[in-house]
C-alpha cells in the first residue's frame, strides 16, 4: 500500500487500482477508463520516476507520499512566490513539511 496516495483525489473517469500482494512491481495504479495511465508508480527510484517539484503539476504532486491537495498548493505556492527550489532540501521551507516528512519525500522527488 506505500505505493498507492490515498490522497489522490479521483475525477470522474479514472480508475484506482489497489495492487496486492503477488502484483509486479511496475503496476499502474490510476488510469482513464481508457486504460491510458496517468500515474505509474513503480518500487525503483530511478532518476526518471522522480517528481521535479520546480515543474510539477498539483495532481503530480499528489502522488507522492503523505502528499494531498492542500500541501500540493502550498508547494506551488512557495514555488510562485519565492522562485524556484535551488535544492530538494529548500522544500522544508514549505509550511507543514519538516524534517519527518521530509525523509518520506527526498527519494521521490528532484530538481
Amino acid at each position: 500500500m506505500q505505493n498507492v496516495n490515498l490522497a489522490f483525489v479521483l475525477e470522474d473517469g479514472q480508475k484506482l487500482y489497489i495492487p496486492n500482494i503477488n502484483d509486479n512491481e511496475n503496476v499502474e495504479y490510476i488510469s482513464l477508463e481508457n486504460g491510458d495511465n496517468i500515474v505509474e508508480t513503480t518500487k525503483s527510484n530511478s532518476k526518471n520516476s522522480k517528481i521535479n517539484i520546480n515543474k510539477a503539476a498539483l495532481n503530480e504532486l499528489e502522488t507522492l507520499p503523505g502528499v494531498g491537495a492542500s500541501l500540493a498548493e502550498r508547494i506551488i505556492t512557495y514555488r510562485k512566490e519565492n522562485g524556484l527550489f535551488t535544492s530538494i532540501e529548500d522544500l522544508k521551507n514549505v509550511s507543514g513539511i519538516g524534517e519527518k516528512k521530509f525523509e518520506n519525500l527526498k527519494d521521490y522527488i528532484s530538481i
